[in-house]
């Protein structure tokens, strides 16, 4: 299997434009993947420099272990862990400074084709979601075990649905004559509530938020964000690909946070806060697929690129 049927990389030109990826930098991709931006960062560098991959996938994993790094001069390394984690991966092999930093926060191809990983509500699948498939409570454990209260927090928080206790109700009242184990019976619930015409969206937004919740991914992306300052060089830079607004919102927050913009009160006649600078915006918008991109892979029209750059301040 290529890479490309694996998962085709999003924004693949971007990412290389704006990680200025430098021939004997060091470089974490830490959501490796199918493996489509490591492997062209990696290409990029020379026998100086390191490209490291993560991801919490097993299948992930051994697919670009089994890959020939033949045509890559650099050193890679492939390591299975959260991305939040990547701290200790490069502790383990003494790396202590970074030039770049890649997140791609979304599901890949090969995971959303796989019926058994359950993360797509085209296809008749299990209700598992976890990204590690091999630890962590499914999303079916997660609706049996969360009361109608937790459920609604769950889809109005992770999937921004109007009403939320309604569908929590829904949902909860079918637990009690019938089984949510696969993405048919999920629909046949909503359909049964909302009517056969329910909007897709409506249904994406159910799966986003189970899928969230089941792997705790913003409080992975919070975690990730603040350490990573501490490991990037100085001019080091911090990419992240996010697929909704909730990631996105909370990528933008943390680099507009670190900027070192003073929040004195207006009424001060001099900044008296000190607010150190520790990042500087490459891109003042998030950067999106061209319409070429979009034509060729439809599933990167949610895509948003924020790059943040680190500066010489306590770097």
């Amino acid at each position: 299997m290529s890479n490309l049927d694996y998962h085709t990389p999003v924004l693949l030109n971007e990412v290389l434009q704006f990680l200025d990826v430098k021939q004997g930098g060091i470089y974490v991709d830490c959501t490796l993947g199918g493996g489509g931006h490591f492997w062209a960062i990696a290409s990029r560098l020379s026998e100086k420099g390191v490209m490291v991959g993560i991801d919490r996938d097993l299948e992930a994993v051994e697919h670009n272990r089994k890959r020939s790094a033949a045509a890559v001069k650099a050193t890679t390394i492939i390591s299975r862990g959260r991305f939040s984690d990547f701290d200790k991966v490069l502790d383990e092999n003494g790396i202590e400074c970074v030039d770049g930093f890649l997140l791609d926060l979304g599901v890949s191809s090969h995971q959303i084709d796989e019926p058994q990983r359950g993360f797509s509500y085209m296809l008749d699948s299990t209700l598992d979601m976890r990204m590690d498939s091999t630890a962590g409570i499914t999303a079916r454990e997660l609706l049996l075990s969360s009361t109608r209260e937790e459920l609604t927090h769950i889809l109005e928080c992770f999937g921004e649905i109007r009403n939320a206790s309604r569908m929590a109700r829904a949902l909860k009242d079918w637990l009690e004559h019938r089984s949510l184990d696969t993405s048919t019976d999920i629909r046949n619930c909503i359909i049964s509530e909302y009517g056969p015409n329910v909007k897709y969206k409506v249904l994406a937004k159910l799966f986003q938020a189970l899928r969230i919740a089941v792997n705790r991914e913003l409080e992975e992306l919070t975690m990730f964000l603040h350490k990573s300052l501490g490991y990037l060089c100085a001019g080091g830079r911090l990419a992240v690909i996010s697929y909704h607004s909730l990631e996105d919102r909370a990528v933008k927050e943390f680099i507009v946070a670190n900027e070192g913009k003073c929040i004195c009160p207006r009424d001060l006649p001099v900044c008296v806060c000190d607010k150190p600078s520790l990042l500087k915006r490459v891109s003042r918008k998030a950067v999106v697929p061209k319409e070429e991109e979009l034509k060729s892979n439809p599933r990167s029209r949610s895509a948003r690129l924020r790059v943040a750059s680190r500066t010489e301040q306590d770097a």
